[in-house]
Formats: C-alpha cells, structure tokens, sequence
C-alpha cells in the first residue's frame, strides 16, 4: 500500500511538470497525518526517487539519474526548494562552475537573492546567500529548471564585484579558464563599473584575449581589494583604477595554477 502511495504521488508530480514538493503539501494531498507523510517521504528518499534537499522539501529524482544527488544532477530544482517563491539566481563561482568554466569544481552553492532561507546545506553542500535587491537579482539571466542562473557575462561581473568570493583574485585557487569569453560591457542596473575594471585591469596585465576590445573607464576613486594592495607587496593599475594585493608576476602564477 505504501509503494502505492508514493507512485501515485510520484505520479501526480510528474503529470504537473514539478521538479521539488514541500513536506506539508504531500501530506495535504495525499491525505496523510504527519507521521505517516514523514515515512512516506523518507522510504521514497532511500528508494533514491526523491531527494531531500532542504528541511521539509523533497526535489523529484529523474530517471537515468538515480544514486546522485539533486544538487549536483538538477541544481536548479534543488536550489529552488529552499528559495520558491523568492527571487534567486545562482551566480558566482557556482554559476561559472556550471557553464563549464572552472577546472576546478566549486562545493559551496553560491546564491544572490534578497530572501535567506535557514537552511545551510543543500544535499551536504554548504549554501552561500549573498544578498541582493530585488531590482537586480534577475538582471543578466537565464532559465536554470525553476530557477534562474547567471549568464556568463553575469557571472563574470558577479566574481569581479565580490572577489573575496573567490579568494581575491579572479581564478585564484580555482584555475579558472575564462580566457575564451568576452568580458561583459559596465552594466549600470547591477552597480558593475568597478567590476568591469577589475576584468579590464587583469586581463590585459595577463595577455588574456578576454580584454580585446576593452577601453578604460573614467575613475576617480581607486578600486581595492585589500589595503595591501597599495603596499609593497601589491600593485597599482594607474590606467583603470584598481589596486591588487599581488604583483602582476603573483598574478600569472595564480592563474596558471
């Protein structure tokens, strides 16, 4: 009776195109007290028919990917179970990771939206929040499942605008090989101008083809990333503005890292 249930259950959810359900609303659909929904849910988990990706939220398992985890098999069903209805997007080291442009992975799920949720873990992968307005939470991007991920331009500007995200230098620790795409255009709505310099000033520092194109900015207030930056140990890009906490020399062995 119980594998019934959850094929029909499974079912209902498949016929409606759901990719994650709440806890409550099983157990308000199928009729259930909560003891009951509780085993229902957790003999379908170990089944490996759903997955839990959050307390109280379950993201449906695909078939032909049983035995993964939903984070890192669907990631937008999984990060819209703790985020639904909020406006999220997946950005950051997380979206470049996914759009196959780190030789490294990225464990953490790297998240803006202006809702944090209370979870912490996402299928046993650390959730990062970063705060967002809602204004520009969705600007430059694109359709993730029932999510929304940053486009590769987005990306970019998100890495660039927070770079201690990223342990403080593009690529730093990661390797990130972003030397094939063009480097996004200032986007005023999302605040990207000391972004842009950033990408402007490393760029071209390191021969990347990432900066044909790119002119400099007007600036008035220096860009920095740490006060060590205008320090000996660091060094000062006079045409655009930015100041780095490593000589160009510290640059290009952390990129060829």
């Amino acid at each position: 009776m119980t594998k019934d249930r959850g094929l029909e259950l499974l079912n209902q959810l498949a016929r409606e195109g759901r990719t994650a359900v709440p806890a409550r609303e099983v157990q308000t659909t199928m009729g259930l007290p909560p003891q009951a929904t509780s085993n229902l849910l957790n003999r379908l988990t170990r089944a490996g028919l759903v997955d839990r990706v959050a307390a109280g939220r379950y993201a449906i398992r695909h078939l032909g990917s049983l035995g993964t985890a939903a984070v890192s098999d669907d990631l937008g069903s999984a990060v819209a179970a703790p985020f639904a209805p909020h406006p999220h997007r997946i950005g950051f080291l997380t979206a470049l990771d996914h759009h196959g442009l780190l030789v490294r992975p990225v464990r953490p799920v790297q998240v803006a939206s202006p809702f944090r949720p209370r979870e912490t873990l996402l299928t046993g992968r650390p959730l990062r929040v970063v705060r967002e307005s809602e204004v520009t939470v969705l600007v430059g991007t694109q359709p993730l499942g029932p999510s929304r991920l940053a486009t590769v331009e987005r990306a970019l500007l998100d890495t660039a605008s927070r770079p201690q995200l990223t342990g403080g230098a593009p690529g730093r620790g990661h390797g990130g090989s972003v030397r094939d795409v063009r480097a996004p255009r200032p986007a005023k709505e999302v605040g990207g101008g000391a972004a842009y310099r950033r990408i402007g000033s490393i760029a071209p520092t390191l021969s990347l083809p990432v900066a044909e194109g790119l002119e400099p900015l007007p600036w008035r207030t220096l860009v920095e990333i740490h006060r060590r930056a205008r320090s000996e140990g660091g060094w000062v890009d006079t045409a655009r503005g930015v100041a780095w906490p490593y000589l160009p020399s510290e640059l290009e062995a952390v990129i060829a890292s």
